[in-house]
Formats: C-alpha cells, structure tokens, sequence
C-alpha cells in the first residue's frame, strides 16, 4: 500500500546533498512539523535533481511544504517504541520566494524641462534632393 502525504514546516539544519553507493545523488533534510505542543521530525529523501536544487537553496529555520510518499517505521529510544517518519518527496515547495537577480539601474542623465529645451525641434533633417513631391 502506499500513501501520500503533504507536510508543512521549518527546515532543522540545512540541507544536504549525499552520493548513493551507486553513484547517484539523493539529497535529505530534516523538517520540524509542529502541531500545538506536539513537534514530529520527518526525515525528506529526495531523488530528483530539480527538486534538489530547489531544496538546497534553503537554509536552517526556513518553511517549507513537501509532497510525495510516506512510511512510517517504528523504533525504539530509551525502551520506547517511537514512530519514525519519512517522505520521499516528489516535490518541495519553499514558503519563501526565490531571490531575483537585480540589475543595476542605468543612471538617465537629468533633462532641463525650462521652455526652451522643450520647443526645440532635435527631429533629424531630410535633405533637400530626397523631399520629392509625389502626387497623389
């Protein structure tokens, strides 16, 4: 059976990019979903090199949404039976938007706006052989 879920909450350290034994990149993260006083800790596995690349421009603290495949598997701390989640995540959502990359504004130079600069005719010239009459 599987099920799919959607989780929301703040990423617990940053990120990582890892190489699987055979050689191909997977990266995982740590999300703090919190629910009232109740805090659960998701392991995020990630295969795909796009939503890699969108979850490791995020840091520790951020918020994120994820979505994809769910198993839940208990273990034991300290003598109790705990349960252990982890998506494996098919996309990821940052709660933030992406930084844009700004350019520098090209400074316009200042145009005196006095009456004489405004009535000036700066309309490039025709020649005189090339203003033909053409009737119509």
């Amino acid at each position: 059976m599987t099920v799919h879920a959607l989780i929301t909450g703040t990423l617990f350290r940053a990120p990582e990019q890892r190489i699987s034994k055979a050689g191909k990149p997977f990266w995982s993260a740590t999300i703090r979903v919190k629910d009232g006083d109740v805090t659960q800790w998701w392991k995020l596995l990630i295969f795909s090199e796009s939503t890699g690349a969108e979850l490791m421009r995020l840091g520790d603290g951020d918020a994120v949404s994820a979505q994809g495949v769910f198993k839940a598997e208990p273990y034991d701390k300290d003598g109790e039976t705990r349960v252990g989640f982890t998506l494996f995540a098919e996309s990821v959502l940052p709660l933030k938007p992406a930084p844009r990359e700004r350019k520098p504004k090209a400074e316009k130079p200042r145009e005196s706006w006095a009456a004489p600069d405004r009535m000036r005719d700066d309309r490039p010239r025709v020649d005189a052989d090339l203003d033909d009459q053409i009737p119509f």
